[in-house]
């Protein structure tokens, strides 16, 4: 999913003049909050994954609290650094994402009809037996499933994957917030100037 909006927007960037060391300027607050929640999410799935520990089952079977905690890092650092541009979609993004997932029993719900060819049988097993952390198959049960994981981009897309509209308005949220960071002393010049008019 970051694939695509950080590397438009660093070509775009480039081509109308941006700069590389404009980016590295740009300051997240608070940043350690985003890579906590990732390493939270990335180590829990992988320990249901892989049923590592004798902890596994628990941790599946009451994700929907780790979840809870990774939504709540994330939204803390967003909050806090809103004023950068892009946070606002990105923002949108987590919540429609957090609503259908608490729904859910902390799961991203996946219509996976019509891409069953697309997937394993592993991943079909995972996906209808609630075995992975983090996503599962869509049945009649499921709640707000129009905001979970129904936009298929399949191949000849060179990345092929599965998106919800929480993901879309994160994928233009981090495409602004990268296009802008790579102008990022106009937008510092703005940014003051916005805080000062606020006053």
């Amino acid at each position: 999913m970051l694939a695509e909006p950080v590397s438009s927007a660093l070509v775009i960037g480039k081509l109308r003049g941006g700069k590389l060391n404009n980016l590295l300027r740009l300051k997240i607050n608070w940043m350690v909050l985003i890579i906590i929640a990732a390493l939270v999410q990335s180590l829990g799935a992988i320990i249901v994954a892989k049923e590592l520990t004798p902890y596994w089952k628990l941790i599946n079977d009451y994700g929907i609290w780790l979840q809870l905690v990774v939504y709540i890092l994330l939204f803390c650092a967003v909050i806090k650094n809103y004023h950068l541009k892009g946070m606002s979609f990105i923002l949108i993004g987590i919540l429609l994402n957090f609503i259908v997932i608490m729904s859910n029993g902390g799961r991203m719900p996946v219509d996976i009809k019509g891409i069953e060819h697309m997937l394993s049988a592993e991943s079909l097993n995972i996906l209808q037996n609630a075995k992975s952390l983090t996503h599962v198959a869509a049945s009649e049960s499921t709640k707000f499933l129009i905001l979970g994981d129904i936009i298929h981009l399949k191949r000849p897309y060179p990345l092929p994957k599965s998106l919800s509209i929480g993901d879309i308005f994160k994928m233009i949220g981090i495409f602004k917030l990268i296009y802008k960071g790579l102008f990022n002393e106009k937008y510092k010049k703005r940014i003051k100037l916005f805080k000062y008019n606020l006053h």
